[in-house]
C-alpha cells in the first residue's frame, strides 16, 4: 500500500546503463504505521518536468495526503532534493489526489505546485485545490480554492494552460460528481482565470456536463489545436453515452460555455464504454507540427486522436457597377469571386489538394429576387475552385423583367466550404496532410449595389409622408370630442363606422418630398371591429388596396409621388363591442423604401360609452275588478282573501346583447298606490315573484304583506280535493261575473267616476326590486289585493274607480361608460261596484216622507171604497145569549154543527136567508174552572 514510481524513456526501451531503470522511486517509508506513510498510495497521480518528478500520495498521515517533489540534477544523478507537505493534522482530505506543476501561476519565474484534495474539509467535504511553492524541503501553501458542493470531488483533476494569451497560466479544476437538478447537469469544470499572479476565490466560468456523465473526470491542456494562437483544452465525460471528449478553444475573451467540438467514443470504436476516463494532450505524436490527443478508458482500449492540418482561407467578392440603370441592363452586372489560403503550419506541397466550393446568392434580402444569373437563369449560383490552379471566378447577372422595388439595394452573398475527401482504406493509418480543415467556420460576406432612381444626384429618395386620422360615423361625420378624445355612444342600432385617414407627401421648409417608393400603410384592426371595405379620395392613379385579417396592409402607391394627397376611408362593422369595451384603439404605421426617419406610429383611439338596449313590458294586467259585500275591520282579517279581489300584474324585462354580469345590475322601481288620501288601504301587496335572476322573490321591508296575513294560496294548499273543485267553480263564476259589464240602473242616484294616482287621491310608496345576476330576460309577477272595505266605505257612490301607478326600469353600475335610458310602464286597475250585490246606500229624507204619505193616502182610499161597498156592514146579529150559549155548548153538540175539518154547518133556513157564502172559519173557546 506504499506505492512505487518508475522512470522510463520515451521509447520505453530497456537501457542497462540508465540508472533510472535500476533505481525505483519510493519516497514513502514502509516502516511507519497508518499514522505515518505506511499506506500512502504513492503514484495515484504524477507529473514530470525536465528536472522534477511530482507524485501524489493521498493515504499519508491517516489519509491527510501528501505530495512528493523530487528534483534531480541532469548532470549529476546523485544531486537530488526532495520537498513535501508536513503533517497538518487534517485527516481524510486526500491531498495529492491530483497534481501538476507550472510556472506563471503565482509567479512568472517560480514553479507552483497544484494539487487536489477532493474531501477537504471534515465539516462539509466540498473539496479544495492547494497552490503551494517550494521552500527548501517543504511545500508551503499559498492559496486554497474551495469547491461548492458536498461530494462533488472538487479537485479530482487539475490542469493549467494560458487560455486568453495574457502571459499567465489559468487553472482548470474538475468535479466529476457535481450535480444540478434544474437544469439537469452531471459533473463540472471550474475555470479560474489568472488575474496577474493570483486567482479569485470564485471561478470565472463553470462548465457543466450532461446528467450522469461524470463530466470533468479528466481535464487536460490540449495545446493550440486549431492554430488560432490560443491554447485549447479537453474534458472527458466517460459516462456520457459510451463516453465523450469535449474540446474548448481559447480566445481573448476567455472560454465559451459551449464546446467547439464533441468527440463521441461510439464514433471511434464500438468497444468503448467509458471513453474519456483519462486524457493526455499537447504532444505531437505524428510529427506534423499539430498537437495530438490520447484518450483512455476503463476498457482495454486507448485512442490516439491526431489533429488535421488547418487552413486559413481568405475570400473576396466584388460587384460592378455600383448603380444599375433598370432601363438599360442586359446582364450588365459583373460578380467576381476570388479565394486564397495558407496553412497555419505545413509544407508548400500540401497546397495541391485544395478544392473550395462557393455559392453566390443574388438579391439575398428580397423575398422575390430581382436578379438572375446568365448561366442558370436563377438567383443562386454554385461552383468550385481547384486551388491553386484557379483562384477567381467571374459571373454575369441581369435584372428581372418587372421590378417593383427600386429603392432597396441589390445584395450579393458569398458562402464557401472546403471539399471533404474520404479515405480509400479506413484500416490504414492515413496521411492527415490530405485531409485539411478550415481554421474556423466560414462566415458569409456581402456586397451591395443600387438601382438608379429619379431622386436626385445621390440616387437617394427623401420623402415627407404625413398622416392624420379620426373615427367617423356611417355618414362620415366625426364622432364628438370629450376631454380631448373622441367618444362613441354605442347602441345596437350602430351598424357601421369608419376610420378616416389623410395622407400627404408635401415638401416642408426643412424637408424635401421626393417620391415615396413602395409606400404602405399598416393598420391594426381593433378586436371589437371587423374590416368591411376601403374607399379612397384624392389624386391617386389607382385605388388603394388593403388586405389582411388582424392587420391591414394598404398599398398607397409605388411610388407615392411628391405633392400627392389621398384620403383613405377604412369601413368597419361593430363585431364585438360589449359592456367590457372601454376603448377602440388602432395603430397606424406608414412605411416606405425611401429615406424618412420620422415615420412614427400614430395611435387613434375612441372611448366607448355603451348604451344598454332594454325593454319593460306589462304583459298581463287585471280585468275590471268589482267590489261588494260588507265592511270587515282590519283586525278581523285572517287571510289575504279577506281583503278583497286578487290583482295580478306580470312584467317582462329584456336586455339585448351581453348580460351585465359583474358590471352592474338592473332594478325595477315601483311607485305603488298603497293607500287612499285619508290613509285607508287601497292596493295591498301580498307577493312579488321574480324569474330569471338569482333571487326568486323581491322582499322590500315593510312593503310586502305588512300585516302578516296568511296568503290565500298557502291556505288553498291545505284544502281537500272537493273544496278545491268547489273553489275552482266559484272562481270561474266570479271571473264570468267580472267580465260581465255592470248594469246601469235606469233610475236612481247619479254615480261618479274617480281617478286615483300618486299625484292626487292616492298615497304611493316607492320601493325597488333589484334583478341580481339577470341574464337576457326576467319576469316579475306582482300579486296584490283590492281593499274591499275602503271601496264600500268611501266609494259606494262610484260608477268606476281608476287606480294608477308606475313601474320604472333603471340601471345600477359603477362603470361610467355604461348607461341606459330608463324604461317606464303604467299600472292601471279599473274598479266598479257589483250591482248584483248592491249595498243599500239609503234614500233622501223627502223621498221617505212622500212615500209614507202616499202609502197612508192609498190606505185611506182603499178603506173608503170598501166602506162604500158595505164591506164593514154586519148581516146577522148574534145575540149575547146565543153567543154565550155557543161558548158553553158542549162538545157533543158542537160536533153536530161542524164538519170533520172544523168548518161550521148551518141549517137550511139560515142558508136561505143569507146571500153570502159561508165563512170558512170558526172560533172556539175553552173554559177552565
Amino acid at each position: 500500500m506504499i506505492g512505487r514510481c518508475y522512470l522510463r524513456g520515451n521509447d520505453l526501451q530497456y537501457d542497462d546503463s540508465d540508472m533510472h531503470w535500476q533505481n525505483l522511486k519510493q519516497p514513502c517509508s514502509h516502516l511507519d504505521d497508518v499514522r505515518g506513510e505506511a499506506m500512502c498510495n504513492m503514484g495515484i497521480s504524477a507529473s514530470i518536468t525536465q528536472t522534477e518528478v511530482i507524485v501524489g500520495s493521498p493515504g499519508s498521515y491517516e489519509w491527510q495526503g501528501n505530495v512528493h517533489v523530487s528534483w534531480m540534477n541532469p548532470d549529476d544523478v546523485y544531486d537530488t532534493q526532495k520537498s513535501f507537505f508536513h503533517k497538518m493534522e487534517e485527516r481524510n482530505i486526500y491531498i495529492g489526489y491530483s497534481v501538476t506543476q507550472a510556472r506563471r501561476l503565482l509567479s512568472k519565474e517560480d514553479e507552483t505546485i497544484v494539487t487536489g484534495a477532493p474531501k477537504d474539509n471534515k465539516n462539509d467535504s466540498f473539496g479544495s485545490v492547494l497552490l503551494a511553492v517550494k521552500r527548501s524541503k517543504e511545500l508551503v501553501i499559498q492559496q486554497r480554492l474551495r469547491g461548492e458542493q458536498t461530494g462533488s470531488y472538487f479537485g479530482n483533476t487539475v490542469a493549467t494552460t494560458d487560455i486568453n494569451n495574457d502571459g499567465w497560466n489559468d487553472l482548470l479544476v474538475g468535479a466529476p460528481f457535481y450535480f444540478h437538478r434544474q437544469p439537469e447537469a452531471g459533473g463540472a469544470v471550474y475555470v479560474y482565470m489568472n488575474s496577474g499572479g493570483g486567482f479569485d476565490s470564485k471561478p470565472s466560468v463553470v462548465l457543466r456536463g450532461p446528467a450522469g456523465s461524470a463530466f470533468g473526470m479528466a481535464v487536460s491542456a490540449a495545446g493550440d489545436l486549431n492554430q488560432d494562437g490560443f491554447q485549447d483544452f479537453a474534458v472527458g465525460a466517460p459516462f456520457h453515452e459510451r463516453g465523450s471528449v469535449m474540446i474548448w478553444t481559447g480566445s481573448s475573451k476567455g472560454v465559451s460555455t459551449e464546446p467547439s467540438q464533441v468527440i463521441r467514443g461510439s464514433s471511434i470504436s464500438p468497444r468503448f464504454r467509458t471513453f474519456g476516463y483519462s486524457l493526455t494532450a499537447g504532444l505531437d505524436v505524428d510529427k506534423n507540427k499539430y498537437p495530438d490527443l490520447v484518450v483512455g478508458s476503463l476498457d482495454d482500449t486507448v485512442a490516439l486522436l491526431r489533429t488535421r492540418p488547418v487552413i486559413h482561407l481568405k475570400k473576396t467578392l466584388s460587384v460592378s457597377p455600383d448603380v444599375v440603370d433598370p432601363n438599360n441592363c442586359d446582364f450588365c452586372i459583373q460578380v467576381k469571386v476570388c479565394l486564397s489560403y495558407n496553412f497555419s503550419t505545413g509544407e508548400k506541397s500540401d497546397r495541391d489538394n485544395i478544392i473550395v466550393h462557393f455559392t453566390v446568392t443574388a438579391d439575398v434580402t428580397s423575398i422575390k429576387p430581382r436578379l438572375r444569373f446568365r448561366d442558370n437563369g436563377k438567383s443562386m449560383f454554385s461552383g468550385s475552385l481547384p486551388m491553386p490552379k484557379k483562384l477567381c471566378e467571374t459571373l454575369e447577372v441581369g435584372l428581372q423583367s418587372l421590378i417593383e422595388d427600386k429603392v432597396e439595394p441589390l445584395v450579393f452573398s458569398l458562402n464557401v466550404s472546403l471539399h471533404e475527401k474520404l479515405p480509400k482504406n479506413r484500416n490504414v493509418v492515413q496521411d492527415l496532410k490530405r485531409f485539411p480543415v478550415l481554421s474556423q467556420t466560414p462566415q458569409p460576406i456581402r456586397k451591395q449595389i443600387h438601382i438608379q432612381k429619379a431622386c436626385g444626384s445621390d440616387n437617394r429618395c427623401h420623402s415627407n409622408l404625413q398622416m392624420t386620422a379620426q373615427f367617423t360615423d356611417g355618414n362620415q361625420k366625426p364622432f364628438p370630442m370629450q376631454n380631448g378624445s373622441q367618444v362613441l355612444h354605442y347602441n345596437g342600432s350602430i351598424k357601421r363606422l369608419s376610420l378616416e385617414i389623410n395622407i400627404s407627401n408635401i415638401p416642408s421648409l426643412d424637408r424635401p418630398a421626393e417620391d415615396a417608393h413602395n409606400a404602405i400603410l399598416n393598420i391594426s384592426i381593433p378586436p371589437s371591429l371587423s374590416y368591411s371595405a376601403v374607399r379612397t379620395k384624392g389624386d391617386t392613379s389607382a385605388p388603394v388596396k388593403c388586405s389582411g385579417d388582424t392587420v391591414l396592409l394598404c398599398e398607397l402607391g409605388n411610388p407615392f409621388k411628391s405633392n400627392q394627397k389621398v384620403q383613405v376611408l377604412i369601413i368597419f362593422q361593430p363585431s364585438d363591442i360589449s359592456l367590457d369595451t372601454r376603448e377602440i384603439l388602432s395603430l397606424l404605421q406608414l412605411s416606405t423604401l425611401s429615406e424618412q426617419s420620422d415615420l412614427s406610429p400614430l395611435s387613434v383611439s375612441m372611448l366607448v360609452e355603451y348604451s344598454l338596449q332594454t325593454s319593460l313590458i306589462l304583459i298581463s294586467h287585471p280585468d275590471p275588478t268589482p267590489f261588494s259585500g260588507h265592511v270587515i275591520g282590519e283586525s278581523a282579517m285572517k287571510t289575504t282573501e279577506d281583503i278583497g279581489s286578487l290583482l295580478l300584474f306580470t312584467f317582462r324585462v329584456h336586455i339585448s346583447g351581453k348580460p351585465l354580469g359583474h358590471l352592474g345590475n338592473l332594478e325595477v322601481e315601483f311607485d305603488w298606490p298603497r293607500e287612499v288620501s285619508n290613509g285607508k288601504w287601497l292596493l295591498y301587496l301580498t307577493e312579488i315573484q321574480v324569474n330569471g335572476t338569482s333571487e326568486p322573490r323581491c322582499r322590500p321591508p315593510n312593503i310586502i304583506n305588512p300585516l302578516n296575513l296568511v296568503l290565500a294560496k298557502e291556505k288553498e294548499k291545505k284544502r281537500g280535493r272537493r273544496s278545491l273543485k268547489e273553489e275552482e267553480v266559484k272562481e270561474k263564476k266570479e271571473q264570468q261575473s267580472e267580465k260581465t259589464p255592470p248594469v246601469v240602473p235606469l233610475q236612481g242616484k247619479k254615480k261618479k267616476s274617480y281617478a286615483l294616482d300618486c299625484a292626487q287621491g292616492a298615497r304611493c310608496v316607492t320601493f325597488v326590486c333589484p334583478l341580481i345576476n339577470m341574464n337576457n330576460s326576467a319576469t316579475l309577477t306582482v300579486r296584490a289585493r283590492l281593499w274591499n272595505s275602503t271601496m264600500i266605505e268611501d266609494y259606494s257612490d262610484a260608477r268606476s274607480v281608476l287606480v294608477r301607478g308606475r313601474v320604472t326600469l333603471k340601471l345600477q353600475t359603477n362603470k361610467p361608460t355604461i348607461n341606459m335610458e330608463p324604461q317606464s310602464a303604467e299600472i292601471e286597475v279599473s274598479i266598479y261596484p257589483d250591482l248584483g250585490h248592491q249595498v243599500d246606500s239609503g234614500a233622501p229624507l223627502w223621498i221617505i216622507v212622500v212615500s209614507v204619505l202616499a202609502g197612508v193616502l192609498l190606505l185611506a182610499l182603499i178603506c173608503l171604497v170598501l166602506w162604500k161597498c158595505g164591506f164593514f156592514v154586519r148581516q146577522v146579529v148574534w145575540r149575547t145569549a146565543e153567543l154565550h150559549q155557543g161558548r158553553i155548548m158542549g162538545k157533543d153538540k158542537q160536533q153536530q154543527y161542524t164538519d170533520s175539518d172544523g168548518f161550521l154547518i148551518q141549517d137550511h133556513a139560515f142558508s136561505s136567508r143569507s146571500r153570502k157564502s159561508p165563512k170558512h172559519w170558526v172560533t172556539s173557546w175553552t173554559e177552565t174552572h
